[in-house]
């Protein structure tokens, strides 16, 4: 099971992953939540990541597929906590250049 906690805040929902792996292993349960956020429509949400230290192309992909899907549905996500070899991930594929990334979830929250 994914280990994870999901608040929300001043109408913003906030995911925490709370897994040291975002991959091929743990994806499958982090799909099921993100059918259940895109099912809510155009929310907000942060996706905070502090916890996560690797991160593989599945993990990639389901970060990107709830800011495409949200963001469709008049949804926006941003992306909090990402350091460490998910943070050179990002780089390598530019995604700290497509994403809002922020240092923590707090900053993430501002003016959302």
């Amino acid at each position: 099971m994914l280990k994870h906690e999901l608040t929300e805040q001043a109408g913003v929902v906030v995911l925490r992953v709370q897994e040291e792996n975002l991959d091929a292993l743990t994806v499958p349960e982090a799909r099921l939540l993100v059918e259940q956020l895109v099912e809510r429509g155009g929310i907000k949400v942060v996706f905070e990541m502090s916890a996560v230290k690797v991160i593989d192309s599945s993990g990639v992909a389901i970060i990107v597929s709830l800011f495409k899907r949200l963001r469709a549905l008049g949804g926006a996500v941003r992306v909090a906590g990402v350091a460490g070899q998910p943070k050179d991930i990002f780089a390598m594929l530019r995604l700290d250049q497509a994403l809002p990334i922020f240092p923590t979830a707090e900053e993430a929250l501002k003016g959302f």
